[in-house]
Formats: C-alpha cells, sequence, structure tokens
C-alpha cells in the first residue's frame, strides 16, 4: 500500500498483533473507547488468537501479513515478543497503517532508525508504547516539578525490582529493556533533555544467558544525576521514582498512583483519581489517529530512549 496523508476519521477501525497477556488488555481496553471499532487479532499462536477473537467476536489470524491483506485497519497495536517488535512494525509501517507499538520498540538502534526513515516516508503515526507517561499520578509528579514545589532538582531516582517473570514464549532481552526502560523514559520526559554521561552495570545472576540486575548512573547537562535500579530477583514487585530537589523531594508510586511530597518537618500524600494507565495511552493514541495530527510522543524519543539504556554496554 502506498503512503497517504494523515487525515482526520470519525471511526478508527484498529487490530492487535501478539495475543498474550497485553495484547488481550490491549483488545480489551480498545472495545471501551469510543470512536473505535475492534476489527481484528493476529497472532503466531493460532489457538491463542482464536481465544481472542472469539471472546470480542473479531476476525483472528495467524499472521500480521494476512491481517493487513485482509482486513482494512486504520491503527494497529503491535504487542509480540521484544525480539519481533521491529520486524512486525516493519510490516504494519509498510501497509501504510498507523501503529502504538510496545516498549522497547527495537532492540537495536539500527532497526529503530530503519523504523524512523519508513515511517516518515509512508507518512503514518508511530508511538512507542511509554505507559508511565499516561500514570495518573505521573502527571501529579510532573506538575509539582513544573510548579517549582520541588525548587531546582538535584537528583532522580527511580527502582523497578520484582520476580523474574514466567512467560510462554521466550523474551530475548534482559531487565534493562524490560524495566529500566521506563525510568529511562521518565527522566528524559521530566528533565527534557538526555544525559551527557552514562554508567551501566548489567550482570546475570541467575544465569539465563540475559542481564537480571541492572543499575544505571546518569549525569544530565543540567547538572542533575538520574540513578536507575531493576532487578528480576525481589519476591515483591516495586515501582517508584524520587525526584529531590532545593526545596523538597517526592516519590511517585506508580502502582498506587499516589505521590508523597516531603517537605522540612512535614510529608503529604496526594492521591491522584485512579485510571487505567493503559487505557489513556490507547486513548492518546487513536485521538491522534483520528484527529490526523503527529502526537509528541514518537520514534524519535524512543530512539532516545534505547541510545541511553544501550551507551553503558
Amino acid at each position: 500500500m502506498a503512503s497517504r496523508p494523515l487525515a482526520p476519521m470519525d471511526t478508527v477501525r484498529v487490530g492487535v498483533v501478539g495475543c498474550g497477556w497485553f495484547g488481550r488488555a490491549h483488545a480489551r481496553v480498545y472495545r471501551t473507547l469510543p470512536g473505535v471499532e475492534l476489527v481484528a487479532v493476529a497472532d503466531v499462536n493460532r489457538e491463542l488468537a482464536e481465544s481472542v477473537a472469539s471472546w470480542y467476536g473479531v476476525k483472528c489470524y495467524a499472521s500480521v501479513r494476512e491481517m493487513l491483506e485482509k482486513e482494512e485497519l486504520d491503527a494497529v497495536s503491535v504487542v509480540v515478543t521484544p525480539q519481533r517488535l521491529a520486524e512486525v512494525t516493519r510490516e504494519v509501517i509498510s501497509s501504510g497503517t498507523h501503529a502504538l507499538v510496545e516498549k522497547p520498540v527495537a532492540t537495536s538502534l539500527e532497526d529503530l532508525s530503519d523504523l524512523i526513515r519508513l515511517a516518515e516516508s509512508k507518512r503514518v503515526i508511530v508511538m512507542p508504547g511509554f505507559i508511565e507517561l499516561f500514570n495518573p499520578g505521573y502527571r501529579i509528579l510532573k506538575d509539582l516539578i513544573r510548579d517549582g514545589r520541588l525548587g531546582d532538582i538535584y537528583v532522580i531516582s527511580g527502582k523497578r525490582i520484582g520476580r523474574s517473570p514466567k512467560r510462554d514464549v521466550k523474551w530475548e532481552i534482559g531487565v534493562s529493556l524490560d524495566l529500566a526502560v521506563h525510568e529511562v523514559y521518565v527522566q528524559l520526559d521530566l528533565l527534557s533533555e538526555e544525559p551527557s554521561s552514562v554508567w551501566a552495570f548489567n550482570r546475570s545472576v541467575l544465569g539465563q544467558g540475559v542481564e537480571d540486575v541492572s543499575v544505571y548512573i546518569m549525569e544530565y547537562p543540567s547538572g542533575v544525576v538520574g540513578v536507575i535500579e531493576a532487578n528480576w530477583l525481589t519476591p515483591i514487585s516495586y515501582r517508584a521514582v524520587r525526584v529531590s530537589g532545593s526545596a523538597a523531594s517526592a516519590e511517585l508510586d506508580y502502582l498506587n498512583q499516589k505521590v508523597t511530597l516531603d517537605e522540612l518537618g512535614r510529608s503529604t500524600v496526594i492521591r491522584a483519581r485512579w485510571s487505567e494507565p493503559l487505557a489513556e495511552e490507547l486513548s492518546y493514541f487513536v485521538r491522534h489517529v483520528k484527529e490526523g495530527r503527529e502526537p509528541d510522543l514518537d520514534l524519535k524519543a524512543a530512539e532516545k530512549v534505547l541510545s541511553v539504556l544501550l551507551a553503558g554496554r
């Protein structure tokens, strides 16, 4: 299919590639969004695809190519294993279809650069799935920083730890591209700058061939220090980022969508009105597809994030 100009539309016809647990979540959310029609799902595991398709009353396919050839789709969520993200996204873009691609979008800068060039030539929207940017608690943290409540920012420290996930299909990436990626895109978004230096420590403790412990220390041009810790070795799930400044410090608990503001002599808990980050993210994506507008969050943002993650290796 040839490239097409961005143009507004009344209804967005979507498909989902990848019917694992998160692909099923994408399908579920799309069914709830106004002005969106979930048309089809695809997975190399035909049984999985048939299960999701049967549940939502849509078509199913064993390959993304077949789905793109047989259905008139406006947009596709790419929710496959990380090692296949770039390959599948290339097929979606080549068909002239808009795409939301789960993190890390690609596992090499070469693949990501190819996707950027292809998306520009086809004039399609391709948005990375940086879900925590749509967490209601994150908006509170960002507002505190924007309003100067924390003063001059000194340190941003993010921690994502938990048990190594059990997956039916092996992921050929380690904890840095699985978990640390979230804290990298959060730091780049909060500071609106890229680090001038990156130090990384990655180690495989469990001997599974990929790192299960990852630590990053970064310095930004503004002087801010960024620290990230991620592992698959901890029996509890913990997801938080703390921003410390000259006037106060604030910690975002991603899972509970709350921010604790620590000032001299007192602490205040600020709770967001709960909403599902994935629903917020997909709403943002389809709104831009509907309106024919490029979102601020694009593949070049993903390229900056992947550059940081690979810099210390």
